[in-house]
Parts: structure tokens; sequence; C-alpha cells
């Protein structure tokens, strides 16, 4: 005869409930996509000269990488769409996109939609080359104002919100 012996379960170590990154939330998500596109989009300093320079003794400062205009406006529309979501602090992205669209729909243009604002972000985005900096500004007013306007201008916000709801980051 032989007697079975049970071990109790180990705390389970990996994915727990698909939540790839652990806990993170909209609102983390959105302060990382800040910092990637606040030092993403930034020139380095230029202080200390290194050897037999201008006396800094220290290296330069160096970026990494750099975001390209079209990265850059696409992460702006990413952290846009989380600034939405994640609420508190983050409606300040919200609020702009709010008084942008204001300017176009408020009977100034005649009968404007938010379509139309969509249209005029979109073709801004697509046919000028805008330095990193801008082209992250026009993404965070782009993610407010197509959420707003519905049909396929809310397509990214969509897409965006279930890859991060699929790897358990909201």
């Amino acid at each position: 005869m032989y007697t079975s012996i049970m071990a109790a379960p180990a705390a389970a170590v990996g994915i727990e409930g698909g939540k790839i990154l652990g806990s993170v939330g909209a609102g983390g998500i959105a302060l990382v996509l800040t910092a990637i596109l606040w030092t993403g989009i930034r020139e380095p300093k230029g202080g200390g000269g290194g050897k037999g320079g201008d006396g800094g003794g220290g290296k330069k400062s160096r970026i990494r990488k750099r975001l390209t205009s079209d990265q850059a406006q696409w992460v702006g529309v990413a952290a846009g769409t989380f600034y939405m979501v994640a609420g508190s602090i983050w409606v300040v992205g919200k609020n702009l996109s709010d008084a942008f669209a204001s300017v176009f729909t408020g009977g100034g243009f005649g009968t404007a939609g938010l379509g139309a604002v969509s249209l005029l972000l979109a073709s801004i985005m697509y046919f000028r080359e805008l330095s990193p900096g801008k082209a992250a500004f026009i993404g965070v007013l782009a993610a407010g104002v197509w959420a707003q306007a519905g049909g396929i201008w809310g397509l990214p916000q969509a897409l965006i919100l279930t890859g991060a709801h699929a790897i358990g980051a909201t």
C-alpha cells in the first residue's frame, strides 16, 4: 500500500488573468505614453564638452531613440485615447480637443460638424511633415475629436482600447 501526498498549490508565477503587463491601468498607460512623448520629442541639452571642450567635463546629453513625426503623432493618438479613458488629471487632453473642435463647429465656419474637423486633422497628419512635438500635439487633439465624431473616426480608439484590453492593460 502506498500513501499519496497532496502538496498545497504554490503561488502562481506568471500571467494572471491575461494581464501580460501586470496591473497597469489606463492612468498608468497615459503616464508612460506621456513620458515616451516627452523624452522622444525633446532635443538633447548640449551640456558639457567632454574632453578638451569648453570645461564642462561631462558627456553631452544624447537621445537614444528620437520619435519621427509619424511615430509621434500615433503615440499622441494613443496617449490622447488613454487620457480620455483615465479621467482625473488626464481630462486636459479631452478639454483641449473639445475647445479645438468648438472653434470650427460653433458656426463661424458655417455648418461644420465633428466629421469635418476630423477630416481637417487627418489631412494635416497625412500631408504635412510636422516636427515630432507638433505631430504629437496634433495626435492628442485628433484622439479626442475622432472619439467624439464617431463613425469611421472611432476606429483608432476602438483598436487601441481593444488591444490594451487584450493584454490586460486596462
